[in-house]
């Protein structure tokens, strides 16, 4: 994600039935705030947000990536996406969500991995559920209550794909 995509984001922020499920539009204000700590975070951590292209169309469908988060007074990586409403029901978020699950474990060898999706958000929290991770409470954070999920590397299961299939599989 870099200055190239603002258009892109603040098209997404704008989106009444997409921002439905994430609490609410935000202004164009708002959008280069996210924007800027997107890049920040970046630099810093070296990983965050991509913004993601369907390969049949090269349209641009959403966003998703890793991002350090402080949460119930400690310090998380959390899994988010978000994609457009023209490439919704199409197995986008599971995808890309467990290419993230994977990259967490893989690439930053962290313990667990976290997630937040509001109440609401009924497919969004199949899809979190489908790619193993479980609910381990609520949070009423920002006026919306959201469902907070979270993964163990012993719960993923990559580790035991990656165990069974022996090294040849390993990136």
């Amino acid at each position: 994600m870099d200055e190239t995509h603002f258009s892109f984001i603040a098209a997404m922020h704008a989106d009444e039935r997409l921002m439905a499920t994430m609490g609410g539009t935000r202004n164009t204000s708002a959008s280069r705030r996210y924007l800027l700590q997107n890049i920040e975070h970046w630099a810093e951590q070296g990983f965050g947000m991509y913004v993601l292209t369907e390969r049949a169309s090269g349209l641009l469908a959403g966003r998703a990536g890793l991002k350090r988060t402080q949460a119930r007074g400690r310090d998380e990586i959390e899994v988010a996406y978000a994609f457009r409403p023209g490439s919704w029901g199409m197995g986008y978020a599971t995808e890309i969500s467990r290419a993230l699950l994977a990259m967490g474990f893989t690439r930053l060898s962290v313990d667990a991995l976290a997630a937040v999706a509001l109440e609401q958000n009924a497919a969004s929290c199949r899809v979190l559920e489908k790619c193993g991770m479980r609910q381990i409470g609520r949070t009423g954070e920002g006026g919306a209550e959201k469902r907070r999920y979270e993964i163990t590397r012993a719960e993923w299961p990559g580790t035991h794909a990656d165990t069974a299939a022996g090294s040849a599989h390993r990136r």
